[in-house]
């Protein structure tokens, strides 16, 4: 995994359940590597600046997952789907609260992104064509 939970909860993030967390853990690195193309690994190899910025995008985007899991947890009408190792949660329904917190759900998303674009693992000529 690129963090660990102990290193989650070091730069202050926060999870209501351990097993909550190894899940959400896991996908951030899926959606991690799927962003970089793997080239993540070599970032964390080298260590330095870049090996840190994949770490906290790491864990932008597992507080990302678990805000997501909460919310879903929250609003009551939820659907849990899983396909292997992948599994995700979705509502039905949505309410002027839950579209706010979408709203900060998307900037964490951003922040994910732009961690990644520091490390140089995110290749930015690739969003232009």
């Amino acid at each position: 995994m690129i963090i660990n939970a102990e290193e989650y909860y070091d730069m202050g993030f926060t999870a209501s359940s351990s097993a909550e967390l190894e899940g959400c853990l896991k996908r951030a690195e899926y959606t991690i590597a799927a962003l970089t193309e793997g080239r993540y690994e070599t970032a964390l190899a080298a260590g330095g600046k870049a090996a840190e910025y994949v770490k906290q995008a790491a864990a932008f985007q597992t507080y990302k997952l678990v805000k997501e899991q909460q919310q879903a947890v929250s609003s009551g009408s939820t659907e849990k789907v899983a396909i292997g190792d992948y599994s995700y949660t979705s509502t039905s329904e949505q309410s002027s609260a839950s579209a706010q917190q979408n709203d900060s759900v998307y900037d964490l998303s951003m922040q994910t992104v732009r961690l990644l674009r520091a490390s140089g693992c995110l290749f930015g000529g690739r969003e232009v064509r």
